[in-house]
């Protein structure tokens, strides 16, 4: 008797919580979309302030090279990988309305 008391209990628990999910508010899609442009924003944030963090570190190598030709190439590809961080941040920031654009679309990135 007290395993079908708790057979039925377990089927009835998540029809006694239902009621507690129309107070849920709804979602849109602008609020997915608006989720997903700061996050898009704040990616794009860090990968500019790691870049630049990566130049300053390829400028300190330069002064400090002293000459050293292992030195001086270790801060040249130091720069180069943060230049390329730059590019790759600013292309993926204005990829999607570039392609928008060239479809003849249009990338609306926030909702009214």
């Amino acid at each position: 008797m007290k395993t079908l008391k708790e057979k039925v209990i377990l089927v009835m628990l998540p029809f006694l919580t239902v009621p507690f999910l129309a107070f849920a508010q709804l979602n849109t899609v602008c609020d997915i979309v608006n989720l997903v442009n700061k996050a898009k924003n704040v990616f794009a944030y860090l990968v500019y302030i790691f870049a630049f963090f990566a130049i300053l570190y390829s400028a300190f190598l330069f002064l400090t090279s002293g000459g050293n030709e292992e030195k001086v190439k270790s801060a040249r590809n130091a720069l180069i990988w943060g230049l390329v961080g730059i590019a790759v941040a600013l292309f993926a920031s204005y990829a999607v309305q570039f392609v928008a654009g060239i479809v003849g679309g249009s990338a609306t990135t926030s909702c009214s």
